[in-house]
C-alpha cells in the first residue's frame, strides 16, 4: 500500500468517526432539551398551586385544589430532585393534617426552592 492508499483510509476512519461523535453528541443534546422541559414543567406546575392559593381565601375546600395538587405531586415525584421531593410531600402531608401553620412554612420554603430552581435550569442568578 502507497502513502496516498493510507491517507484515504485514515481519512475515511474520520469522517467516520466524526458521524458517530456528532450522532452521539446530537443525542445527548435531544436528551437534555427533554429533560430540561420536564424539569422546567414540573416546577411551574407548583406555581399554579401556589397562584391557586394566592386568589382564594380558603384553597383547601376548593374542589379544584385537589386535581393540581395530585397533578404536582405526580410532576414532582417523576422529575423533582430529592429536597424539592421531601419539601412538597411535608406541604401536602400538612394539608391532609388540616396543619396550617406548617402548610404555610412548607409553602414559603417552596416557593423560594421552586423559584431558584428555575432560574437555575435557566442559568440566571438566584435571589435571596
Amino acid at each position: 500500500m502507497e502513502v496516498k492508499d493510507w491517507i484515504t483510509i485514515l481519512s475515511v476512519l474520520a469522517v467516520i468517526a466524526g458521524w458517530f461523535i456528532s450522532g452521539e453528541l446530537n443525542r445527548r443534546n435531544e436528551i437534555a432539551k427533554k429533560r430540561f422541559d420536564f424539569r422546567m414543567n414540573s416546577l411551574q406546575s407548583f406555581l399554579e398551586i401556589w397562584f391557586f392559593i394566592q386568589k382564594n381565601s380558603s384553597p383547601f375546600l376548593d374542589h379544584q385544589f385537589l386535581p393540581l395538587i395530585e397533578e404536582t405531586r405526580k410532576k414532582f415525584l417523576l422529575y423533582g430532585k430529592a429536597d424539592e421531593i421531601n419539601l412538597f410531600e411535608k406541604f401536602v402531608k400538612s394539608i391532609e393534617n388540616k396543619d396550617l401553620k406548617e402548610a404555610n412554612i412548607a409553602l414559603s420554603e417552596l416557593v423560594k426552592l421552586v423559584r431558584n430552581r428555575i432560574r437555575e435550569e435557566l442559568k440566571l442568578e438566584k435571589i435571596k
